[in-house]
């Protein structure tokens, strides 16, 4: 089961194209079937989540989802991948509106506190199998980490520097603090026991304009 959550992970870096246009093409029975799944892990976990309890939850024969999904692990690859576009998705948007970068890195520190605070799937795996998820979140978090700390460079290269290029300095200075971001952002996922108080969403943004935001914006641009 843990090589299975790592090899989702490490999908998300170069994923499957035809998994890709699967998801995007707006096909209803793959979303269903990846819906379906979803429920049904946030219930029993994944080592407990079988082809058929998912193909009797989505209302469509197993042959069915044989067919969108060989095998467990690329069902696994499909439900990982969607709740990731979907955090970054729903994350820009909720960024969008903000007027600088730092009530912007403050808006998506309280987008993903919520998130994940929410994730139903995390929350069960991390609670009834969590040798399942730790090791993707610690010993083998490479691909997360990877995918999601280009992604932050990505967005404050934009921001901060618009068309005009980088130098390699500034470039490592944004991977550094993206990464910084990211590794406290799992701790507190790992733990949520801390003296911190992030128990709302405001408190997640003066947590971000106070600590995070500084890290970023330290007078190099």
């Amino acid at each position: 089961m843990t090589e299975a959550v790592v090899n989702a992970l490490t999908a998300l870096v170069a994923p499957d194209a035809e998994l890709v246009r699967h998801l995007g093409d707006g096909d209803e029975v793959t979303a269903r079937i990846v819906a379906a799944a979803y429920e049904q892990m946030a219930v029993v976990g994944w080592r407990r989540c079988t082809m058929d309890d998912v193909a009797r939850r989505a209302r469509l024969g197993r042959a069915t989802v044989y067919r969108k999904f060989p095998t467990r692990q690329a069902l696994l690859d499909a439900v990982v991948l969607a709740e990731v576009r979907k955090y970054l998705a729903d994350s820009t948007a909720a960024v969008s509106a903000q007027p600088t970068v730092a009530d912007r890195i403050a808006e998506s520190a309280a987008h993903t506190m919520e998130f994940l605070r929410g994730h139903r799937v995390l929350r069960r795996l991390l609670e009834t199998e969590p040798e399942s998820v730790l090791p993707a979140l610690t010993t083998h978090s490479g691909p997360l980490l990877d995918l999601v700390r280009e992604f932050c460079v990505a967005v404050w290269r934009r921001e901060l520097a618009g068309d005009t290029p980088i130098s390699e300095e500034r470039e490592q200075h944004l991977r550094t603090v993206a990464e910084l971001h990211i590794r406290i952002t799992l701790s507190f996922i790992l733990g949520e026991h801390t003296s911190i108080p992030l128990d709302t969403a405001e408190q997640a943004r003066e947590f971000a304009r106070t600590y995070l935001a500084p890290m970023l914006l330290d007078g190099r641009w």
